[in-house]
């Protein structure tokens, strides 16, 4: 039974209370991690008097974060396992046909634009928010869309032990135009004023007037009306503080739970970011680098004694300046020594927010004996590698239950319309058309799987592949399916065969033309005056039907066979390179791949 506005608003006070200490923890990293005057204020506080308008220190949380996000943020493999074995050809072809459809979910909802983006709210906020909807193509054709939401803006309740929760709230601003357009019969409310009775508080302005940011990354102006997206497993509500009113329901038609998906990072007994515990090693650093500003300074620009007295009365500065001085009297300049230990305090806490962060120097390109060990990289590298490893579970898994969501909601919604899909699956591309009650008829489980190179960058996923090719542990395919810029693995391998039958009927014509096969010869020739041309003279040369030399070819050879130096064929059989030197030609480069 739907909610009136009174149960709705205790329950999104009810999340807004039990997000309120996470929320803290969020600003205070998004702020870090957006750099500037914020950040300062974030780790040094606002009592802090610092002219800093940039953050006096390396943001390795930022660039632990971009070099983490881009080794997870790949598109992990489709599968969709065969579970019919009396009828396996029936079932793997339906199997195949569910593959292609969610292939085409990912490329309508463009999934590899949304991940490297989820790469970085998942250790950055701790957990990423996708809702489940629908949207239409520019033909109408309604598809299954997740979108991915903005955490800072997200409000989860309580997780059980699958890892979700069975509610959220989702807090934003939007314009006042916009909302006006997707809700025309609530214009009255969406203009209207704020109630301020005590009787119904604001939960946006409860926890985050001092912010005001809860626009999402689509507008983080601060601007518009207040509204709150609630979603449980009875349906989704649009609801408006300021006003006390419901404008939309939306009931729920998913029987496997409500119309959301996060994805939560691990942690002890709270949601939290991965880098929340290392935050007060980053203020240290910042504070140290700011006394080592301060104390250079004062070394480069000391201050001058006069024991004394000056005849003038001021003591002048500069290359030209002359200074008397009453007999007796003395100039000095103290001498600051900066102590070493300052920076070895910097390199110190550099490496323990590496190693908290887990994000190893050569992640950067850095030899690790700036600070570190041989071993003591391999260590972070390890530590990397295992953070990699387990975000891919838990985005895995997320991925799996929102393809299950998409399929289970496009076949009870849209059961018998019949839509076209189109794409790239397993290398080969596809256009078709699918009907969701039939074609998809409650096979809605998937398996998303990384590939055995997935986290690495492109020069290790080169060398590793490669040796595990040598070792004969992957073939060909697999090297190529974990390469970045390989979309149409299909159609490169044609290539690549194609190339390889080249050269073997090149090499096959230069051998024969070698042992004065006059169609050969002539064929040679051909090749080098027209080199874009090389498949064509080959298919010519090689078909039996193919025509014979023309008069004119007849008479060339003939010239060549009267041509100095003793180039006859009725001696010995002529060759290639004899052929071509009479001609005045170098012979054509036998090229590996042509």
């Amino acid at each position: 039974m739907p909610l009136d506005s009174k149960k709705l608003y205790d329950k999104i006070d009810y999340l807004r209370v039990i997000n309120q200490e996470q929320m803290i923890d969020r600003s205070r990293i998004r702020d870090i991690m957006n750099g500037g005057e914020a950040a300062v204020k974030a780790l040094l506080g606002n009592s802090v008097n610092v002219e800093y308008h940039e953050l006096p220190a390396p943001n390795l949380f930022l660039t632990a974060l971009e070099r983490f996000a881009q080794k997870l943020g790949r598109s992990p493999d489709l599968k969709v396992d065969i579970i019919n074995e009396k009828d396996s050809e029936r079932a793997r072809k339906k199997s195949e046909k569910v593959e292609r459809i969610v292939t085409s979910y990912d490329k309508f909802q463009k999934l590899h634009m949304q991940l490297p983006q989820a790469a970085r709210w998942l250790p950055g906020y701790g957990f990423i928010v996708w809702t489940i909807g629908h949207k239409r193509d520019k033909d109408g054709n309604p598809y299954p869309y997740a979108e991915l939401q903005d955490p800072f803006s997200c409000y989860p309740g309580i997780f059980g032990n699958d890892q979700q929760p069975k509610e959220l709230a989702i807090i934003r601003r939007v314009p006042h135009t916009i909302l006006a357009e997707q809700y025309p019969e609530a214009k009255q409310y969406i203009f209207q004023k704020e109630e301020n009775d005590n009787g119904f508080q604001n939960p946006y302005s409860a926890l985050m007037d001092s912010t005001d940011r809860a626009g999402g990354w689509a507008n983080s102006t601060g601007h518009g009306k207040v509204v709150v997206e609630y979603r449980d497993i009875e349906g989704t509500y649009v609801f408006l503080p300021e006003n006390k009113k419901i404008i939309d329901f939306m009931p729920n038609v998913l029987q496997s739970g409500p119309c959301f998906v996060i994805a939560k990072r691990y942690a002890f007994d709270q949601m939290q970011s991965q880098f929340q515990h290392i935050t007060g090693l980053m203020a240290n650093m910042a504070k140290i680098n700011i006394l080592g500003t301060i104390a250079m300074e004062d070394a480069v620009f000391t201050e001058t004694n006069i024991i004394g007295e000056i005849e003038s009365g001021k003591y002048r500065k500069g290359r030209f300046a002359v200074n008397y001085l009453t007999p007796g009297s003395q100039v000095s300049k103290p001498v600051n020594n900066l102590p070493y230990q300052l920076f070895q305090q910097v390199d110190r806490l550099e490496r323990h927010l590496r190693l908290g962060a887990a994000y190893p120097v050569s992640d950067d390109g850095q030899s690790p004996n700036a600070f570190v060990t041989g071993r003591g990289l391999e260590e972070l590298g390890q530590s990397a590698s295992l953070h990699v490893r387990e975000y891919q579970t838990v985005l895995k898994e997320a991925l799996q239950e929102i393809d299950a969501k998409r399929l289970e909601y496009d076949e009870i919604m849209f059961p018998n319309v019949r839509k076209p899909i189109a794409g790239v699956h397993k290398g080969t591309a596809y256009k078709e058309s699918y009907t969701p009650k039939s074609d998809i008829s409650e096979l809605y489980e998937t398996r998303r799987v990384y590939g055995v190179m997935a986290g690495f960058d492109e020069p290790q996923k080169i060398i590793t592949g490669l040796q595990l090719k040598q070792q004969g542990i992957i073939d060909t395919q697999t090297l190529q399916e974990n390469m970045d810029g390989l979309d149409n693995i299909t159609k490169i391998q044609q290539r690549i065969n194609a190339e390889k039958a080249e050269l073997v009927l090149f090499e096959t014509l230069m051998s024969q033309a070698a042992q004065g096969d006059q169609k050969a010869l002539m064929s040679a020739i051909e090749i080098r005056k027209n080199p874009q041309k090389m498949s064509e003279i080959l298919d010519k040369f090689y078909t039996a039907e193919g025509d014979e030399p023309s008069p004119e070819e007849l008479a060339l050879l003939g010239q060549q066979q009267q041509a100095p130096q003793g180039l006859g064929l009725g001696a010995s059989p002529v060759g290639i390179e004899q052929v071509l030197g009479a001609l005045g030609q170098q012979p054509a480069p036998q090229q590996e791949g042509v």
